[in-house]
């Protein structure tokens, strides 16, 4: 009976053969109800209540515009992507992934880019839960087992070469502006505007989000498995960003600018849907 239990092994789980711990969904994606909770306690109270935000108008025309996306897109999106991904689906597993990143993004900003107003620990306790919940599904994921699920048709190449130009595109506007205010002495326009110590999206995006396509992009260029796993996970956080940028712009009245991120957001959100579809469950 020993030898036969050791020859036929008992076989893996649904979840195991999806690329997914089975204790990321007792543990990581517990974590989606409260940040569900919060979600929508933030982006709510920021959206219908007046005079919430303390910040000039740049600022509080950002906030509200990334409020609606938050409130209308990514809490659902979260949350269906959490049911799927409990299910054992591939696809699921990246939608949570890329939404959770969004968040964690989106309230790095807020904590310490928002003037402190009465939901302060709301931001705080939404940048806690979805980091520990982003660094943990990502740890509990199985690379491997997700990479064998992607099938040919995946654009592998499209995608890693999307993720290299949008990265270079937003270090060259970011560096355009710190970067002469550094060679002069000076301190960078919008700084002066938004009257905060530094720009705190200058801050995430050049020192996290777009060292992380670039790196992904290499990745999946060599066909290494995280590369598979993040270009999913960075694909719907991109989409989210970009779709957030255009609300801003259209409720900060600039027509130009939303038509430019509408179109970007566009564009990453057909490079998610492709790149998914490549993508077995």
């Amino acid at each position: 009976m020993a030898i036969r239990e050791i020859q036929n092994p008992t076989p893996k789980t649904t979840l195991e053969g999806e690329g997914m711990n089975p204790r990321s969904t007792t543990i990581w994606l517990w974590l989606t109800a409260p940040i569900a909770v919060l979600l929508a306690i933030a982006a709510g109270v920021g959206f219908f209540i007046e005079d919430l935000y303390r910040d000039p108008s740049s600022l509080v025309a950002q906030a509200t515009g990334q409020d609606v996306v938050t409130l209308v897109v990514a809490l659902p999106a979260l949350v269906v992507g959490a049911i799927l991904a409990s299910r054992g689906s591939a696809r699921g597993r990246l939608l949570w992934l890329g939404v959770v990143g969004y968040v964690v993004y989106t309230y790095v900003t807020y904590a310490f880019g928002i003037r402190f107003n009465p939901t302060f620990l709301v931001y705080v306790a939404l940048l806690g839960c979805s980091l520990y919940a982003l660094i943990g599904g990502l740890a509990t994921t199985d690379f491997e087992a997700l990479k064998v699920r992607f099938t040919q048709r995946t654009p592998v190449k499209v995608v890693s070469v999307f993720l290299t130009v949008v990265a270079v595109l937003f270090y060259v506007v970011w560096l355009s502006e710190a970067l002469p205010a550094v060679l002069v002495g000076g301190v960078p326009q919008s700084v002066v505007e938004d009257e905060t110590p530094t720009n705190v999206v200058h801050v995430v995006d050049m020192g996290w989000i777009l060292p992380g396509m670039l790196l992904t992009a290499v990745w999946l260029w060599r066909k290494r498995a995280i590369g598979y796993v993040l270009a999913g996970a960075l694909l719907t956080l991109l989409a989210l960003l970009t779709l957030a940028i255009m609300a801003m712009a259209v409720v900060d009245m600039s027509l130009y600018g939303a038509a430019g991120f509408g179109i970007l957001s566009a564009i990453s959100l057909g490079m998610a849907v492709w790149y998914l579809r490549g993508l077995k469950g």
